[in-house]
């Protein structure tokens, strides 16, 4: 590598260093060291300063997007106490990033239902709910123990960025029902009854094209 790259480089991972911090404290407190996070997180950087072409953008949306990625990637390849199936794995965390729409718990008819899993399967990742961490069997009773929580309402530029970044090659039908969903609030019965289709039409709906800008977020 020539020094003018290595160069590079390294001011991009110096420049960048708060950034990856502050995404993987957002992932604190879910049964991994914060330390072990930020660890995760900086060599996530130095990945993605070294495959960043200044073509393609500006380098924080790309370097933040890489960084939720392997941080993720933690959790669900090595961060498990108990390691479920993979495909438990996955359907665990499409349950985490699509809650009840009223915000109420589904039973797990109801959630098989909504996203398209076998009810056993449900009922497996249900049971695997707090996996990533087992609790020692010396571990003092501490029931007066919580957790604080970060406020992470000024680091939302990097998300915007990068979510903005995700978007750009989606279809103007896609693109309106992301803003009906998550920016005008719609519950999927006032999407479904604006499009003249069925709330599980639009629950599959979105939940395809959410599961398209994961993957397009990992990739």
């Amino acid at each position: 590598m020539q020094q003018s790259t290595v160069h590079t480089v390294n001011t991009l991972v110096e420049d960048h260093l708060d950034l990856a911090v502050r995404i993987a404290r957002r992932y604190s407190g879910r049964g991994v060291e914060r330390e072990d996070l930020e660890q995760v997180a900086r060599l996530a950087l130095v990945k993605a300063a070294h495959h960043y072409d200044p073509g393609r953008g500006a380098f924080a949306p790309f370097a933040a997007t890489t960084v939720r990625g392997e941080v993720k990637r933690y959790f669900r390849d090595l961060a498990w106490g108990v390691r479920p199936p993979r495909r438990i794995q996955e359907l665990q965390a499409r349950m985490s990033a699509e809650p009840s729409p009223d915000g109420r718990d589904e039973d797990p008819w109801t959630l098989a239902a909504r996203l398209g899993a076998p009810v056993a399967d449900v009922r497996e990742a249900m049971a695997a709910r707090g996996c990533f961490a087992c609790d020692s069997i010396d571990a003092a009773d501490d029931a007066g123990h919580t957790f604080g929580v970060e406020d992470d309402r000024f680091d939302r530029v990097d998300e915007r960025e990068s979510f903005r970044a995700l978007c750009v090659g989606l279809s103007d039908d896609d693109r309106r029902l992301l803003a009906w969903r998550y920016v005008e609030e719609l519950t999927q019965q006032q999407i479904a009854d604006r499009l003249g289709i069925s709330q599980m039409q639009v629950s599959r709906r979105l939940s395809r094209l959410l599961e398209g800008l994961r993957a397009a977020a990992v990739a």
